[in-house]
């Protein structure tokens, strides 16, 4: 893949992030006035975006996801977002933002996460904006499940999916 102007030949961003973080708005939004995108990027571990907890997998995924609830997320965006901040905000929700333009992503999610729909949500967004998006949603596994990278072998497998997907476009072959 050709570099994006202001990035060397094979630039590559991988985000790997956790509900507890929260969504990064220099990503998303703010994308024009920082500059051109890199050549790629992963999302790995990818789940909270929607700040208003929208998604059914809230209630479809809430007896398997031992990590994350809706009133844990609804709490944490109420804390990132201060008293009266917009959940629609693109800077803070990036399932209300434009990616139009955006590099390929790769987005890696449990299918036991009641976060699976923000993935969906995003993959879709994506695809709509015309970026070339592979969502992987892994059976049964949990919330930022590649963590367990090295002892689960669901993680190593997902690590060498994320590492097959990424090679090519760094020019690794």
């Amino acid at each position: 893949m050709a570099a994006r102007p202001g990035y060397p030949a094979g630039s590559y961003r991988v985000d790997w992030r956790f509900g507890g973080r929260g969504p990064r708005c220099d990503d998303h939004s703010a994308r024009p006035r920082a500059g051109p995108a890199p050549a790629g990027r992963h999302d790995a571990a990818l789940a909270w975006l929607d700040m208003e907890a929208t998604g059914e997998t809230f209630e479809t995924n809430a007896a398997k996801d031992l990590l994350v609830t809706r009133d844990i997320i609804q709490v944490m965006a109420g804390m990132f977002l201060g008293e009266g901040g917009n959940r629609q905000d693109p800077l803070a929700n990036p399932l209300h933002a434009d990616l139009k333009g955006f590099p390929p992503m790769y987005i890696q999610t449990g299918a036991d996460e009641t976060l699976l729909d923000d993935s969906r949500k995003l993959a879709d967004l994506a695809r709509n904006s015309g970026v070339d998006v592979t969502l992987e949603i892994a059976p049964e596994m949990q919330h930022v499940f590649q963590f367990l990278a090295g002892t689960a072998p669901e993680a190593d497998a997902a690590i060498r999916r994320l590492a097959a997907w990424v090679r090519p476009k760094l020019g690794l072959g």
